[in-house]
């Protein structure tokens, strides 16, 4: 396949783009500046394209079959101002539909966050993909607009559209402030790891997963166009931070201690985030 991705010097779209060339497609891949590089190592270089989004011209997506888009800013716990965050995620999210539409590009995989349910979350045993909006951070916020707009332009231009919320994705080049690399980095450091309580309960997914997930979209024969398909990815199995922390802590053979409960959980932290991985088929027109 010809595929265009965004977002592939970035944690998951690292994955994904090494996925794709090892898979033998021939990818074209936004970047920054030649400066930027992917987290992971490539099996190969894909032909890249210098800029961003706002740079980005149809021209330079002909003959494209599929848009990947996985660019975000703001990804947790990087924070970036409102401004940026509207600009990145919502206006160039949708500047690049439009480009692909122009230049003959009928499909297009897009990834989401588990974020955009937010506070929705409290009310489901299992978030289902047509839940409520309802983000608590800016971050998800920006997303979840972006999702409203992507999804009206893929129904009204007659795109193929594939929207995947991803929930917790771990793994090689993740950022180091986040959850996975500080547990890997005390266990092979043979250091104590304190954390909170661990009593939450969300879905964990290895990144490679996340990739695999992705660039089977970019095939699959059910997309329709005109008709987003919407889907929260994850690896269907609820488990709590501790119990998470520990296989993973057991896995990498720490010799140092876990102490759960050494930090104060958040007062106002969501006890369960699970996904429902049942895909959801926006129509183009309501149902009577």
């Amino acid at each position: 396949m010809r595929l265009f991705l965004t977002g592939g010097t970035g944690f998951v779209g690292s994955h994904v783009l090494a996925a794709a060339l090892a898979a033998g497609h021939q990818v074209r891949a936004l970047r920054r500046s030649p400066a930027s590089a992917p987290v992971i190592p490539l099996p190969c270089q894909p032909e890249w394209c210098e800029g961003d989004l706002h740079s980005l011209t149809a021209p330079q997506l002909q003959g494209v079959e599929v848009v990947l888009h996985l660019a975000s800013a703001g990804v947790s716990p990087k924070q970036v101002p409102w401004a940026e965050l509207m600009q990145a995620n919502v206006a160039g999210s949708l500047r690049l539909l439009e480009l692909a539409a122009d230049a003959g590009v009928r499909r297009c995989v897009v990834t989401g966050t588990s974020h955009e349910y937010g506070n929705a979350a409290r009310r489901y045993d299992a978030i289902p993909p047509d839940a409520p909006l309802e983000p608590l951070s800016a971050y998800g916020a920006s997303k979840a607009a972006a999702f409203q707009l992507l999804r009206t332009f893929a129904i009204e231009r007659g795109l193929e559209l594939f929207y995947g919320r991803i929930f917790t994705a771990y793994g090689e080049g993740q950022f180091a402030g986040n959850f996975w690399p500080s547990l890997r980095r005390a266990a092979l450091a043979g250091d104590d790891f304190p954390m909170t309580s661990g009593r939450q309960v969300s879905d964990f997914i290895p990144v490679a997963a996340v990739a695999t997930h992705l660039l089977e979209a970019c095939t699959r024969p059910d997309l329709i166009a005109g008709v987003p398909l919407v889907t929260n990815i994850g690896s269907g199995a609820a488990t709590s931070l501790l119990a998470f922390a520990e296989a993973e802590w057991g896995r990498l053979g720490a010799t140092g201690r876990l102490l759960p409960a050494s930090l104060p959980d958040r007062p106002d932290q969501i006890e369960r985030y699970v996904p429902d991985l049942r895909g959801l088929r926006i129509p183009a027109s309501p149902l009577p």
